[in-house]
């Protein structure tokens, strides 16, 4: 059964559609590693550095908003309709960042990239359940994951080679072919009778604006020093997305499924599992390689230990894939259980070293979310409602991107307070680390107990 379902992905018609949803992830995701890399390149040429966290920012806010919308433009205009104008707009957001004069331009097409990228991301997910059966669900979700380990190799590479040839415009076009072959085949595959509602759904801009202000408090986050101030942003931030949901719940055309946060419903612990184990990938990102350069001496070329935790999340991923059904819930207990060894390692060794032990506490975090990852995503989808499939789908990305926002603001905020923020000493940064790895291994011990009440999918 399970050789039987992934030869079924190899063949028409899965094969066409899965290419489709890959496609649709490359895109988005090359543009984050590939930014990632030129943005200093950028700051050399235009200027900017005051506001160079925004562009992140911008793009988290872009991203959320498009992936929180997809449904609505799905219901609107049909699926291949909403892939092709997720498309557009990613292309457009690259054409001003090439294009750009200034910093603030920069950050503005940032914020369209998202917002096409959120979408087509979401989009994928809900390609997923509309397009293959339910015994491929998983292994969808599974090659999700993989896909992101190319761009994980060959993000950098690529802004590294445009950056030093002077040519770091040409680094935001280069993801653009993806995305227009992408939005092609989508075109051709899809389905033609997909025929918009008789009342198509309206745009809930005051829940979008809702989402946009909590996230745009939680990025604002880090960057004030004062404690009243941060309690204040992060009490905002909770009030927007309450007040949201609160609306979402009486609205008729909703932006998020019912019960998703409820841990008595049958998809509301597997949310929860989504935004911890989301939020426990970002301070590896965020202040690893500038911890080892610090501490251990270690060249710029330490931004690729992060990619250490993305492909040994492609690693876990494939480890888990050959799992059936009947034995998930033994992954998704056994997938937090693996990232909180990796947290308590990178504990112990953040500071005295050595990097090898650094190394391998990054891998134990991705290998334990790759483990369990694509097995929660589809215990909710096997959960949801009849009605709210493809919506249910698209918050999963969502709630990830949301929780990647919450978790970088967070890692600031505990960075800072440990004496980062004062000057990147040795003495500093040790602290910092120890502090910052030691408070974010509650995340994944919180996962585990929400894996206790998840039911695995079919």
């Amino acid at each position: 059964m399970q050789a039987g379902s992934w030869a079924a992905l190899r063949r028409p018609p899965h094969v066409f559609s899965a290419v489709v949803v890959v496609l649709s992830i490359l895109a988005p995701a090359f543009s984050t590693f590939i930014t990632a890399t030129v943005l200093p390149s950028a700051i050399a040429e235009i200027g900017g550095l005051a506001i160079y966290a925004w562009a992140s920012t911008a793009y988290a806010v872009g991203s959320i908003l498009g992936s929180a919308g997809s449904s609505v433009a799905v219901a609107r205009t049909g699926m291949r309709h909403a892939v092709v104008l997720a498309v557009a707009v990613f292309v457009a957001g690259a054409g001003v960042c090439a294009s750009a004069p200034s910093m603030p331009v920069v950050v503005v097409g940032r914020a369209a990239q998202g917002l096409g990228g959120g979408m087509l991301i979401a989009s994928a997910h809900s390609m997923v359940r509309e397009l293959f059966p339910e015994d491929l669900w998983q292994r969808m979700l599974t090659t999700i994951s993989c896909a992101w380990a190319i761009p994980a190799l060959g993000g950098p590479v690529v802004g590294g080679v445009l950056a030093g040839l002077g040519h770091w415009r040409a680094a935001f076009w280069a993801m653009t072919p993806i995305a227009l072959i992408a939005a092609a085949l989508t075109w051709r595959i899809l389905p033609r009778s997909e025929r918009p509602p008789t009342r198509p759904p309206r745009v809930p801009f005051g829940r979008l604006a809702l989402v946009c202000a909590s996230v745009l408090c939680i990025g604002s986050i880090a960057n004030v020093r004062s404690g009243a101030a941060r309690a204040a942003l992060l009490v905002a931030a909770a009030a927007a997305i309450a007040l949201m949901l609160r609306l979402d719940g009486k609205a008729r055309e909703r932006l998020f499924p019912t019960g998703m946060l409820a841990l008595g419903s049958r998809i509301g612990p597997g949310f929860w599992m989504v935004f911890l184990l989301g939020m426990s990938t970002t301070p590896g990102g965020v202040y690893v390689p500038l911890l080892v350069q610090v501490l251990h001496d270690v060249t710029p070329a330490a931004g690729y230990l992060y990619a250490v935790q993305s492909l040994s999340w492609t690693l876990g991923s494939i480890l888990s894939a050959q799992v059936s059904a009947v034995r998930a819930r033994t992954v998704i207990a056994l997938g937090p259980l693996v990232m909180a060894t990796g947290f308590a390692t990178l504990f112990f060794t953040i500071a005295p070293g050595p990097v090898a032990a650094i190394a391998a506490g990054l891998m134990l975090i991705g290998i334990g979310i790759g483990t369990c990852w694509a097995h929660i995503g589809a215990a909710i989808l096997s959960s949801a409602r009849p009605d709210e499939g493809g919506l249910t789908a698209a918050t999963i990305p969502s709630t990830q991107l949301f929780a990647i926002a919450l978790g970088s603001a967070l890692s600031g905020v505990v960075a800072n307070a440990a004496g980062l923020g004062a000057g990147a000493s040795v003495g500093a940064a040790a602290f910092a680390g120890t502090w910052l790895f030691g408070s974010f291994v509650a995340a994944p011990l919180a996962a585990l107990v929400m894996g206790s009440r998840l039911r695995p999918g079919r």
